[in-house]
């Protein structure tokens, strides 16, 4: 993530599946149904031998804005119905349920397979994500039309920038010139 706070563990999935798309250059990593599975693949949450199709990959990429819709809110951004109905949508698909693995340890496993099970796992993973003390470190840059999930590491989790030598320096001289332009 190229000098970008990046998170670990639950949070470090859902903040790699989110940043698949960088709006900022608009380079999309899932363009079509094959790097869609290349990448649910590489992270385990689906086997090889199963097909994806156009439909997993839009299913795939509504979710994705869904959760990055749901990590606006920790930025002080309003959390729209939309994006929580795609999520919900996307947990009864996947039909997830809880189930209770060694040591008793319960957790959320969808009981479809494939691409929809495998984003039911993302979600799962997000259901999780959410409860965990650090679920309010993971934000989006407020530079608009980069919105890149970062991980906050600040001591009072106050950043507000993926970077703060771009978006950070640009975001500032943008109000600077506003500022200015009013009082002229």
């Amino acid at each position: 993530m190229s000098e970008r706070e990046a998170a670990t563990g639950e949070l470090g999935l859902i903040q790699a599946f989110v940043n698949t798309v960088d709006l900022m250059p608009g380079v999309e990593e899932l363009r079509d149904p094959n790097t869609l599975k290349d990448w649910l693949v590489a992270r385990r949450l689906m086997d090889a031998g199963q097909p994806v199709d156009e439909s997993d990959l839009k299913h795939a990429l509504a979710v994705r804005e869904a959760m990055r819709g749901l990590i606006a809110g920790n930025s002080g951004q309003r959390i729209y119905p939309v994006d929580l109905a795609t999520l919900n949508e996307a947990a009864i698909a996947s039909r997830l349920r809880m189930r209770f693995g060694s040591g008793g340890k319960a957790r959320l496993e969808p009981e479809a397979a494939g691409a929809v099970g495998a984003i039911g796992r993302l979600v799962a993973t997000l259901y999780s994500a959410v409860q965990a003390e650090d679920w309010e470190r993971l934000k989006l840059c407020d530079s608009d039309p980069c919105r890149w999930a970062f991980y906050d590491r600040s001591k009072n989790q106050s950043s507000r920038w993926c970077k703060m030598a771009s978006c950070g320096n640009r975001e500032k001289a943008r109000r600077f010139r506003e500022t200015h332009k009013r009082d002229s």
